[in-house]
């Protein structure tokens, strides 16, 4: 199997790599399941290459993790006797964290992907995972592909390192630019700015649109914060200006407000509503 990765996510996974502070425990999250299982193949051959710049997907281990073969990557699959897709939490008990306290048979780290685990597991399986999340074995890398990270328990979220993929959907250049009104309000602290941006978008498509735009700015700076490179000054300006959970709440609070616009809500409630949750969120100490 080969792995085929738009650049911008292969460079935020070498990027992590070599930082050399690679976390115990990483969700993937975001563009779409092709990217982020090749994201979370890239990451776990990482773990076993033996080329100096990791990963090389070309030596035997890499190979190996590409195919599904290697012995030290475990990957869980929904139980065969469930039609719901998921894993129960004694198949997970009993056969895979049964083997979490041996030792890697190859490399020196053990690998758990769980692909697709905001359908793989239920709250009780994520709840069991955690306490080993909490205090792992040095030799286990965990890392989950998500669609959402918010689909996750909150408290497996705070123990991991989030990685957002980048997005392929074009931004018009007008969204764009009310995306950039929006972080000037909330970076800047101009109330009085923020809300009447947020109150010029009168029209579902338009809202949609922009705070879609403001998402990516957003993710952008939740990579930027994580070693991975950005060309968007606007992204830059919210990553040093909002700490991670700061950015994690505005996100999920942006992404609320979009799902909100499919219901039938008064939209200018709705935008007075959000400057009100950025302000609780990036204002408070």
């Amino acid at each position: 199997m080969s792995i085929s990765l738009r650049k911008e996510n292969e460079e935020m996974i070498r990027t992590l790599v070599r930082s050399g502070r690679r976390p115990h425990t990483v969700i993937i999250e975001g563009d779409s399941k092709e990217e982020r299982d090749g994201a979370a193949l890239m990451l776990a051959a990482s773990a076993v290459c033996t080329s100096p710049d990791k990963p090389c997907l070309s030596c035997n281990p890499c190979r190996k993790v590409l195919e599904g073969q290697h012995p030290d990557l475990i990957i869980p699959e929904p139980s065969k006797r469930l039609k719901s897709g998921i894993i129960s939490l004694s198949e997970l008990r009993d056969e895979y964290l049964s083997q979490v306290s041996i030792k890697p048979n190859e490399a020196d780290t053990k690998i758990y992907l769980f692909y697709d685990a905001d359908r793989l597991l239920r709250e009780d399986s994520q709840n069991t995972l955690l306490k080993i999340i909490e205090e792992p074995p040095q030799d286990i890398l965990f890392i989950f592909t998500v669609e959402k990270a918010k689909a996750l328990l909150s408290t497996v979220r705070s123990r991991a390192h989030i990685l957002t993929l980048s997005r392929t959907e074009a931004v018009d250049e007008e969204s764009d630019t009310i995306a950039e009104q929006i972080a000037d309000g909330i970076v800047k602290l101009y109330e009085y700015d923020l809300l009447m941006t947020l109150s010029s978008l009168t029209k579902k498509e338009q809202i949609e649109a922009v705070l879609a735009a403001f998402t990516e700015k957003l993710r952008l700076a939740l990579n930027f914060q994580s070693g991975v490179m950005t060309d968007d000054p606007c992204a830059k300006k919210i990553a040093r200006k909002l700490n991670r959970e700061k950015l994690i709440a505005v996100i999920e609070v942006t992404l609320s407000t979009i799902a909100k616009l499919k219901t039938n809500v008064n939209l200018q409630l709705l935008m007075t509503w959000l400057c009100t949750q950025y302000r609780r969120i990036t204002w408070q100490k």
